[in-house]
């Protein structure tokens, strides 16, 4: 069974979404940029990769891009693209620039050294150094993250319960072997608690690699098998199942492997054909099958193989139906399916394990005003996550009875998750949530009785929950619709002031308001921070999503911009106060409402954009392409090529007055390729009317979509980011 590593279930794994791994066992907000050395002189020979351009006298020159325009036609229009050459990774002439692009945005913020000394203080001090996270219980063992003082990374740790000697897992200080990156992905214990797989990516480009060890003796076992996308092992704890990708990072095979036997004897179990679909392995609550899962962005295929017959072949549960998806779980003499097949807002339903194909049975029947976010199966209990009216909650159901009981929650406004169970037999149930003013907190329900015991909390030192306090608001966008919106303040602020609105909107994700430390020290500021719940994203259901992406996609950019103007209409703040902040699909809305309405705005950070949206969905050699054509749609159709190009920002940079930006990227990003922030910035400084501050700053050691790893330079990072939103403020004391 697994060890979770995410804290959060993830609506898109494998997209331009938010970060997945916010940490193992461990929340924590990464708000990064990066430093890299200074530029180094481009090659003897090459064309000069910087020349001077005239700025406001107070700034030094920033560097011009070298234009070299490719052009093609589609669908009848002229395209251009003037910086198509920067898409070539590794050349003297890229990196050079790219170098120079960091030397100037270190150059124009380094007066702010004394702001950022200050931010790093005060994040420094809010990071409890030495710390272990929620313990959860497995099989006899509780399982848990540690970090100690000085320490870069995280190490995981297990100990029996009750009492007993610490066993270390796995320590990414060593697994980092002297790098300056190192994620964990997998993190899997075999049936009898001895043996232990696990992932880990030393890039950032998300490629992780699968090792084995012995639990007793820690000897590792097997050579380690690259390019790993999940793994499960069956219930004999010596055959270990795994998925791996290809160079479009799509995850499409499944081996089967015998522990101690070379990689490359593993058994070809099954390879997914359709590029539009993932695969991924994964055992059951009760741990009774093993599931191969086959999905796409809008449809899903399970098949499952008894654990104790892994030789045996995998069957097909329920064969795939364009637009209908299900998760998949077993209890008793039956599998429980949480499926979309009669209604976008999901039910769940029952149909027997002898004979999936028959009349499913309905548990939980559909309601269209209800979204069924998540549901979790014990022995004794199904659990279910519920949105309504964009408010969470849960409620579990005994099977034998029907009985049900609703659980309290101690907010409203909160990102509300069912966290690590992993005992079937318990009748406690675990759950976390967070808040804007609430540190990431575990909560266990013992279903029996009732009864709720906060279990942990993230440690914030200093920090002082009620001196802030949370609103949730409405605005009205251009067609009636109303946009809710998450706003936290420090108590006695009051507008028009400083505001920091932040969006996402795509994929059906929930950008439901969460915790971070680095907030704090925008509300001691007095700022005003809000979370904008657009169209295109899922915080009011499957609905939500469907009304911001493909043909509607523009949906989710007006309605942003209907949200910055109900907050300079109802006083909260003003044009040259207010900040604008997304990432990855959130960098794309930044990208299109600054092309749309630049005078709304103050200043815009912008974190690993998703903005050449025309020539990146058309070229389906690159990652993520091809399955996310019934996100964005396929530009090589014309209708759908007609709404890319009416709002993709690298192709509408207009010759107007742009606000202040900064933009963050990493060099080894592999859910946005690095040549895109850097496209659209190479444009935009080419192209824009103003003077205002254009900033890259581009991680070109091993980093990833989330920036750095290391949580010391973390902070160093969000620093950055927060001296930059607080001199535009005009808050640089």
């Amino acid at each position: 069974m697994r060890v979770h590593v995410s804290q959060r279930p993830q609506s898109a794994g494998s997209s331009r979404a938010v970060p997945g791994r916010l940490s193992a066992l461990g929340l924590f907000c990464a708000l990064a940029a990066c430093r890299t050395p200074a530029p180094s002189a481009p090659d003897a020979g090459l064309p000069t990769p910087v020349a001077a351009a005239a700025v406001d006298a107070g700034l030094p020159r920033p560097p011009i891009a070298r234009a070299a325009t490719t052009s093609f036609e589609l669908h009848g229009v002229h395209l251009e693209d003037e910086y198509a050459w920067m898409k070539k990774k590794g050349t003297p002439e890229l990196e050079a620039y790219l170098a120079a692009e960091n030397a100037y945005t270190d150059a124009v913020l380094r007066p702010l050294a004394p702001l950022r000394d200050t931010l790093v203080a005060e994040l420094r001090g809010r990071m409890k150094e030495d710390d272990d996270s929620a313990r959860f219980p497995m099989r006899g063992y509780e399982y848990w993250s540690r970090t100690r003082k000085d320490v870069a990374f995280e190490s995981w740790w297990r100990a029996p319960r009750g009492g007993g000697a610490e066993q270390p897992l796995v320590d990414l200080n060593v697994e980092a072997d002297g790098g300056t990156f190192a994620a964990l992905g997998e993190l899997e214990v075999s049936d009898d608690n001895a043996r232990l797989a696990w992932t880990i990516d030393r890039s950032g480009f998300n490629e992780f690699e699968l090792s084995v060890k012995d639990l007793g003796t820690g000897a590792v076992l097997d050579a380690p098998i690259p390019h790993v996308t999940s793994a499960a092992w069956a219930a004999d704890s010596k055959t270990l199942f795994y998925t791996t990708e290809n160079d479009a990072k799509r995850s499409f095979r499944l081996y089967r492997h015998e522990v101690g036997a070379p990689a490359a004897k593993d058994r070809l179990v099954y390879e997914e054909k359709d590029e539009r679909f993932d695969v991924s392995v994964s055992r059951t609550a009760s741990g009774r099958f093993l599931v191969l899962d086959s999905r796409s962005l809008t449809t899903s295929e399970a098949r499952v193989v008894d654990a104790k017959t892994p030789t045996a072949p995998f069957k097909v549960v329920w064969p795939r139906v364009q637009d209908h998806i299900y998760d998949l779980e077993d209890h008793g003499q039956r599998f429980l399916l949480r499926v979309n097949d009669t209604g976008k807002t999901y039910r769940v339903v029952s149909v027997p394990l002898a004979n999936p194909k028959a009349k499913p049975v309905e548990v939980i029947p559909l309601r269209p005003e209800v979204m069924l976010e998540q549901f979790h199966v014990s022995e004794r209990f199904l659990t279910v996550l519920e949105r309504k009216g964009g408010v969470l909650s849960l409620r579990a159901l005994e099977h034998k009875t029907g009985a049900e009981q609703r659980v309290e929650l101690p907010e409203a406004d909160v990102s509300l998750w069912i966290a690590q169970n992993e005992d079937f037999d318990s009748t406690a149930l675990r759950f976390g949530l967070t808040s804007l003013v609430t540190p990431a907190t575990y909560l266990e329900r013992e279903l029996l009785t009732g009864k709720t015991t906060r279990v942990w909390q993230r440690s914030v030192p200093g920090y002082e929950p009620t001196r802030y306090e949370t609103l949730r608001l409405e605005a009205t966008a251009s067609d009636g619709t109303k946009i809710p919106l998450s706003l936290a303040r420090k108590k006695g602020v009051s507008g028009p002031g400083p505001l920091l609105l932040r969006g996402y909107g795509a994929y059906g994700v929930n950008n439901d308001p969460r915790f971070s430390s680095a907030d704090v020290s925008l509300l001691e500021r007095g700022v005003v921070l809000v979370e904008a719940h657009l169209r295109g994203g899922g915080e009011l259901g499957k609905r939500w999503h469907d009304a911001g992406r493909l043909a509607k996609k523009m949906n989710t950019f007006t309605d942003f911009i209907a949200c910055a103007e109900f907050l300079q209409r109802e006083g909260w703040t003003t044009k040259d106060q207010l900040v604008i902040s997304g990432m990855s699909a959130g960098g794309l809305l930044m990208g299109a409402v600054l092309n749309l309405r630049p005078d709304l705005f103050k200043a815009a950070y912008v974190e690993v954009p998703f903005v050449d949206v025309i020539n990146t969905m058309l070229d389906e050699s690159l990652p993520l392409t091809v399955n996310e054509f019934e996100e964005w749609g396929n530009p090589k159709v014309k209708a759908d090529f007609e709404v890319m190009r009416a709002y993709s920002p690298y192709d509408n940079v207009k010759a107007q007055a742009y606000p202040a930006i900064l933009v963050r990227s990493a060099y080894n990003d592999s859910q946005v390729l690095f040549h895109e922030p850097a496209k659209w910035v190479a444009k935009l400084r080419a192209t824009k009317s103003d003077s205002n501050p254009l900033l890259l700053w581009m991680e070109l050691k091993p980093a990833g979509h989330g920036g750095r790893a290391n949580r010391y330079e973390l902070l160093d990072d969000s620093a950055r980011e927060l001296s930059f939103m607080l001199w535009q403020w005009g808050k640089t004391k």
